[in-house]
């Protein structure tokens, strides 16, 4: 009896520290990196895909097939999915779609030809971008916080791409197109923000994805190996799931709660390459890529502070 007590005890108490612990906001955080861990898994994914020699084409055609068909079970079948292609702007959707199959292209590209931490890195500067592009297109205020997180954030870019008076690297341009793109699209999804719900966002991003990767992936495909098909279907259905655990996330917790964790992305794609890639990253992509998250961090801040 006393050791059935003894066992209790801890027990309860344990169950009392989680059930005190899983707040709604701390579901919506772990969700969050769930999310963000599962986006790392699919760059290893996809560089493992790219490198065995299945063309980027074909796996963009893969990915987009498996989302439109999540996006018209989503909207409730295919009745009900042409109801979910209406939209206040219909431009501005196909325009956000694009550029978001734009920015996965140029991002898994560059992955072929740098390591997966350099990339990452690259392209954590993107809220610093989307900065910038508000004060110009949006005409959003850039506060002298701001302004320094954009300086701190290129000087981060710097010290990764390492740029010398006999020559600049290329490949550099490509991880900074894919954060150009990024950045684009939300510009663009602010634009649209409080017009169209997310079954209209996903019904354009799958159709439009789809109708543009299938000439080429057609015409590119190549006949895949049992594993070579595993890892594509993998794939197409981790990156619904990574997406449908950061919505559940922001049921959980606000978009301001959850931005600084989506740095951890960085975090988990260097640890994600070093352990199934073996590529290890260099002291200064690591020194860069955390110059440019305490840009982005800066300028969180600063929203913060204009916001209370």
């Amino acid at each position: 009896m006393r050791l059935t007590q003894a066992v209790k005890r801890p027990t309860l108490r344990l169950l009392t520290a989680v059930s005190k612990w899983m707040k709604p906001t701390n579901i919506g955080i772990l969700l969050c990196l769930a999310s963000m861990a599962s986006f790392a898994v699919q760059d290893i994914i996809t560089k493992t895909l790219l490198l065995s020699g299945i063309p980027l084409s074909q796996l963009l055609l893969v990915r987009y097939a498996v989302f439109s068909i999540f996006a018209v079970v989503l909207a409730g079948g295919l009745h009900k999915a042409w109801s979910a292609l209406k939209s206040a702007r219909p431009s501005l959707q196909i325009l956000r779609a694009s550029l978001s199959m734009t920015e996965i292209a140029f991002i898994n590209i560059s992955f072929t030809l740098m390591t997966v931490a350099k990339v990452h890195a690259i392209v954590a500067l993107f809220p610093l971008i989307t900065l910038v592009m508000a004060r110009f297109i949006l005409k959003e205020s850039l506060s002298r916080r701001k302004a320094v997180a954009v300086l701190v954030g290129l000087a981060g870019t710097l010290t990764i791409i390492q740029p010398k008076l006999s020559g600049f690297n290329t490949d550099m341009l490509l991880p900074l197109s894919g954060a150009i793109a990024l950045a684009s699209f939300s510009i663009v999804t602010k634009f649209l923000s409080g017009k169209d719900g997310f079954k209209t966002h996903a019904m354009y991003m799958g159709v439009v994805g789809l109708v543009i990767s299938l000439p080429l992936g057609i015409w590119q495909w190549l006949e895949p190996s049992f594993e070579q098909g595993l890892l594509l279907l993998t794939l197409a259905v981790m990156n619904i799931g990574s997406q449908l655990f950061y919505i559940k996330a922001m049921d959980y917790a606000d978009a301001s709660t959850l931005q600084p964790f989506n740095y951890t992305l960085l975090l988990f794609a260097t640890v994600a390459a070093l352990i199934f890639l073996g590529e290890v990253p260099t002291l200064l992509t690591l020194i860069g890529g955390g110059v440019i998250v305490l840009g982005g961090l800066i300028a969180m801040v600063s929203a913060r502070g204009i916001k209370g």
